[in-house]
């Protein structure tokens, strides 16, 4: 994994259109966005609740948890510092509430009550550093904890899931050839695993029971109680 990661380069576009962008880029974004919140309000975790957002980026998800989630506060956590001054502008009008922190996937975390990443983790090249990652996530969570991570994965029906992929750009502006650029553009640095990868990096990690929560095409939602 790289030392740094940078939004703006990997993307190739203006940092302040990223929240814009990313929805002609995933399918069924909103969707995953939304059921990822249900799911951390089915999981009864305290009402004030310490969550972090590991790879925050420009802080939409934080934002969400602590607009669904008045007495919650959130820690965001992200490589890139460019991204992170973006992120602060925008989570300003929650004060106290929020807190923003430098750092890498595998920097160790504080006590939270649930973790939470959207679009981040496919950066960690490697299974064995996935599951490293995964360790640090789950020492990081108290009993009674969740961990839930909406991403990008392959598995066996990958070329179907790309060209599926593909398509979704082609109906959001791009040309075919240009969504299949950027799928390939996008592998110099996303690393897509398996839906059973992930789970079985999962439970390398210290998770006893993780689960595929969700899943429509390339986009999952992956995690696990505590």
């Amino acid at each position: 994994m790289h030392s740094e990661h940078c939004v703006s380069s990997h993307l190739r576009l203006n940092i302040e259109e990223y929240d814009r962008i990313i929805r002609t880029y995933i399918p069924r974004y909103e969707e995953s966005r939304g059921v990822q919140l249900e799911l951390l309000a089915a999981a009864n975790i305290p009402a004030r609740a310490r969550i972090v957002d590991l790879g925050g980026g420009t802080g939409s998800l934080a934002e969400a948890i602590l607009e669904r989630f008045p007495s919650s506060s959130v820690l965001v956590r992200d490589i890139d510092p460019e991204i992170l001054a973006l992120a602060r502008t925008r989570l300003a009008r929650f004060a106290h509430r929020v807190e923003l922190s430098h750092g890498s996937f595998m920097d160790p975390l504080p006590a939270a009550d649930a973790v939470l990443c959207a679009f981040a983790l496919h950066h960690i090249p490697a299974l064995e550093r996935k599951a490293e990652a995964y360790q640090r996530i789950r020492n990081a969570l108290r009993p009674g904890g969740v961990f839930l991570n909406t991403d990008a994965v392959s598995g066996p029906f990958w070329p179907s899931l790309r060209e599926e992929w593909a398509v979704f750009m082609a109906g959001q502006g791009f040309t075919l050839e240009q969504a299949y650029g950027n799928l390939d553009s996008w592998a110099a640095e996303d690393t897509y695993f398996s839906v059973h990868q992930e789970l079985t990096a999962m439970t390398q990690g210290g998770f006893e029971s993780p689960e595929c929560f969700w899943r429509h095409g390339p986009i999952a939602i992956l995690g696990a109680r505590v």
